[in-house]
């Protein structure tokens, strides 16, 4: 094949004529940088839909201890559910995905993607708080209802200047009896689950496990990372130096002539640079 390649400003004002190596060389910095981001994005999706239960269940409990709103209660309480849905939902994608794409990062490394399967395992097999979210996935999916009742209780305290403060304690629940038999949810789960099961300490607890998982991949991954953002920023850097900061928006092309000419390929680069997520993890 009669092939280009070269880096490219987003308006194919500039070019800089690349290698078949470096393109192959940025082709594969730009994937492992796609991969690390998508680890650390769906990890941090988790984490805002959990935040988003806290919230809809703060603002329920306020509803609850002044009964003052009902319509307002019948709004939120949906609000509550389809955050919880969306929770499970995204731990799912991030637990069922991890392992292909660190492995997709260290495809000779198959000695740290046992590691990181085994520790999979291992959380499983240890925490009852794993066992029910992963169990959950099928059973939301199908029925879209993931909690089943409330409880509030109000209490007065003395602050610190001797003053009554009314303060609240209120709950959700998962109800074992409405989670269906073994056929809508997982039978081995089923059998050792409470009649009622607190949302937000199940949800606190597999948080642990996810951070665990989070944190073991990114350590698997950090030399990859930096090489590969090592990479990227010295072809950027070398094409900002010939042509200026206006032009750092950076692409790699791919053209071939075999086909009219055409571009083949094209992907954006100093995006890798910029992205807050990667940063992070550097």
């Amino acid at each position: 094949m009669d092939s280009e390649f070269y880096l490219s400003s987003n308006n194919n004002e500039k070019t800089l004529a690349l290698t078949e190596e470096q393109f192959r060389e940025l082709k594969r910095a730009r994937k492992r940088l796609s991969l690390i981001h998508a680890v650390s994005y769906k990890y941090k999706l988790v984490l805002s839909n959990y935040q988003l239960v806290e919230e809809n269940m703060a603002q329920l409990g306020e509803l609850y201890t002044s009964q003052h709103n009902i319509s307002d209660i019948e709004r939120i309480r949906p609000q509550l559910n389809a955050s919880i849905n969306n929770y499970v939902l995204s731990a799912r994608i991030f637990t069922s995905q991890l392992k292909r794409h660190v492995q997709s990062c260290l495809p000779l490394e198959r000695e740290l993607v046992t590691q990181l399967s085994d520790q999979m395992d291992k959380l499983y097999k240890n925490s009852f708080a794993y066992r029910f979210v992963d169990s959950m996935y099928d059973y939301v999916t199908y029925y879209g209802l993931s909690v089943h009742a409330f409880r509030c209780r109000s209490f007065v305290r003395l602050d610190e200047q001797e003053q009554p403060v009314r303060e609240y304690d209120f709950r959700a629940y998962i109800e074992r009896e409405y989670i269906g038999g073994p056929a809508d949810f997982r039978a081995s789960v089923l059998t050792e689950t409470p009649d009622r099961v607190d949302v937000l300490a199940l949800l606190a607890e597999f948080n642990k496990s996810l951070e665990i998982l989070h944190n073991q991949a990114m350590s698997m991954l950090t030399a990859v990372l930096t090489k590969s953002r090592t990479s990227v920023a010295e072809f950027v850097n070398v094409f900002i130096g010939q042509f200026g900061n206006q032009h750092a928006n950076v692409f790699v092309i791919h053209k071939t002539r075999a086909f009219g000419d055409k571009v083949y390929e094209s992907f954006p680069l100093s995006v890798y640079l910029d992205n807050e997520l990667l940063a992070e993890q550097v």
